[in-house]
């Protein structure tokens, strides 16, 4: 979403694996750049791939938050001291234009109830793009709705619970986060109709 492929070769980089391929070949003359999300699957293929390298050094990035009981796991499956950089950069979303985001996501709900794995995603996603953004904001939410009131309350406990990356310099007025439920809105559908709903 962010460099066509063409651009990223300008930058030298050759080749793009994804981490949980099987048979990749081993190639110690290359560096390797891991772009990962947190999350316990990538953390577990990340310390097998440390246990027996394929490449010379590791630079590891993380698209959000990483608990520091992850960090102390790749430390110890670090034997062979590859890993040069971990670091987070908050990239858990999809940039599809400056006003425009995604989190790639497909039936949230359970009927008008949040899927919990959903739930944590888009909790993950919204407080990645906020820290990107170095916002702190006030977060209201739309009072009818139970599943924007849940998300308001997990996006605030994460930032209460992470408040140290959270400290920016504050505006005068401060920014807000508004949710909204989509089941509640009454004009995409009127804007939306098909030629046989007219």
């Amino acid at each position: 979403m962010v460099y066509t492929q063409s651009e990223i070769l300008q930058k030298e980089v050759y080749l793009f694996e994804r981490i949980d391929s099987p048979n990749r070949e081993t190639m110690k003359h290359l560096k390797a750049i891991c772009f990962l999300r947190p999350t316990k699957e990538n953390v577990d293929y990340l310390i097998q791939e440390l246990r027996r390298p394929k490449y010379s050094i590791y630079f590891i990035y993380f698209s959000n938050v990483i608990s520091k009981s992850d960090v102390k796991s790749l430390a110890e499956a670090d034997e062979q001291e590859v890993v040069a950089e971990v670091q987070e950069f908050y990239g858990d979303y999809i940039a599809v234009n400056p006003h425009l985001f995604s989190l790639n996501i497909l039936g949230c709900c359970q009927g008008r109830n949040w899927d919990p794995a959903q739930l944590s995603r888009t909790t993950q996603g919204l407080t990645a793009l906020l820290l990107s953004l170095k916002k702190c904001p006030m977060i209201r939410y739309q009072l009818s709705s139970e599943a924007a009131k849940r998300l308001a309350e997990c996006v605030k406990q994460v930032i209460t619970k992470e408040y140290e990356l959270f400290e920016f310099r504050r505006t005068e007025v401060p920014p807000l986060l508004l949710i909204l439920d989509r089941c509640d809105d009454a004009i995409t559908p009127l804007l939306n109709q098909s030629p046989r709903d007219q």
